[in-house]
């Protein structure tokens, strides 16, 4: 368990009673990153030792570097010296020198027994567990990349160009593939929602770059997309969208629906932005929640659809995805979620939550079986997407009829 998820817990043992607690968040995280080297957080960590084993105090070290002290019963005053210490420590970091001599950039108080600064806080905890859960997924997939495919050279900034500027005159068209997203309801016939339109990697790296593993570094990757989307926006543009009978989505960085590219395919697209949805990750997101909120008020205003991809059913724990006001939410089917079927308290937490995002507005993706699908239905989740489903909607196809769902919901 994190210590991003103790931190929630212990939140909900003391909401019914905070009377005097309250709560040190350290944006430690916001530090240069020559500051942020582990050895340092560590010695600032060990700063507080003292506090923590003489009074009523607890510690937690979040992913991201901040910390976050909780205290009961304990004069602020005497919390000061220690976060002065670590004030010292970084003292020559503009984290800790503010021009204003009333602003504390390093540290933020929450006096829990205050309903306004607990649900302050709260939020303030929810965010670093989602943005942890975030962390935790991208180390996950880096590490699958590399345990896929370890050929080939990493990708560095010293290949990055060349790739780049290769990619800019590569040809991208025939690399398209599609993966349905339909709408299942036990003894119904399946209704597409649409489809997704994406670039098969692997065929693209033989392409334009047989000898580097383009997975080797997830931000260096990024600023390719970047390039990649702008290629993909000019192919999808030739389509005649008049004509289109099922809604498309397309996979997008937060800055590529903000640049001129995508004022351009918005013209081409025109009265039908409604078959446009626009799928933005979680990771793209949280980088810059301003960003976002404006990236989205645009498309959602015009009539595009705004989906948040990348959720993980267990951040749902700790985070709802409902805050964020997107059109559709992709949760992740794993297969180590099988056995919270049998636990009936996690589904009931799960279905609630579910419930609160809107069952429509939820999307299980990665679906590679049955199960999966029950899994969903039991939530109250009717959107599906995946290997599973790719198979149901070539059963379509090849019949010319929709295909009713054989499956039920327990």
């Amino acid at each position: 368990m994190t210590q991003e998820a103790v931190l929630l817990e212990k939140l909900a043992r003391i909401e019914e009673n905070p009377s005097g607690y309250f709560a040190v968040h350290l944006h430690l995280s916001e530090l240069r990153a020559s500051n942020r080297q582990r050895h340092f957080i560590n010695i600032a960590v060990r700063v507080f030792d003292n506090l923590i084993n003489n009074a009523d105090a607890i510690l937690y070290l979040m992913m991201n570097q901040d910390l976050v002290l909780i205290c009961r019963e304990v004069l602020v005053e005497d919390i000061d010296p220690y976060i002065n210490k670590v004030r010292a420590m970084f003292s020559e970091d503009p984290l800790t020198s503010g021009d204003d001599e009333f602003e504390d950039k390093l540290s933020t108080w929450y006096d829990l027994s205050s309903k306004e600064d607990f649900a302050a806080f709260l939020s303030a905890a929810t965010e670093l567990s989602v943005k942890a859960q975030v962390m935790i997924e991208e180390m996950q997939r880096n590490r699958e990349s590399e345990e896929g495919d370890k050929s080939g050279d990493p990708l560095s900034a010293r290949n990055l160009a060349a790739i780049n500027q290769k990619l800019q005159s590569t040809r991208i068209a025939d690399l398209i593939r599609q993966q349905a997203c339909i709408h299942i309801a036990p003894g119904k016939a399946g209704a597409m929602v649409f489809r997704e339109h994406f670039i098969a990697m692997t065929e693209l790296r033989e392409r334009v770059s047989p000898g580097v593993n383009l997975f080797t570094s997830a931000w260096l990757f990024q600023y390719l997309t970047e390039t990649l989307d702008k290629r993909v926006l000019s192919v999808i543009g030739r389509k005649n969208f008049d004509e289109m009978k099922e809604p498309i989505s397309l996979n997008l960085n937060i800055g590529t629906v903000l640049s001129r590219d995508f004022s351009n395919f918005m013209r081409v697209v025109g009265d039908n932005a409604g078959k446009i949805v626009v799928e933005l990750q979680i990771i793209d997101i949280f980088a810059d929640m301003n960003t976002y909120g404006y990236a989205r008020d645009m498309l959602q205003d015009r009539g595009y659809k705004v989906l948040v991809d990348g959720v993980n059913p267990m951040a749902l724990q700790f985070f709802d995805p409902a805050n964020l006001r997107p059109d559709y939410i992709k949760v992740a089917w794993g297969k180590e979620f099988e056995e919270e079927s049998k636990d009936s308290t996690r589904l009931a937490m799960f279905r609630e939550t579910v419930g609160h995002a809107g069952k429509d507005s939820i999307i299980l993706y990665r679906v590679d079986s049955e199960k999966a699908v029950k899994w969903g239905l039991a939530l109250g989740i009717s959107r599906f997407q995946g290997y599973f489903i790719d198979k149901l909607v070539q059963a379509m196809t090849r019949s010319k009829v929709k295909p009713k769902a054989k499956v039920k919901a327990g």
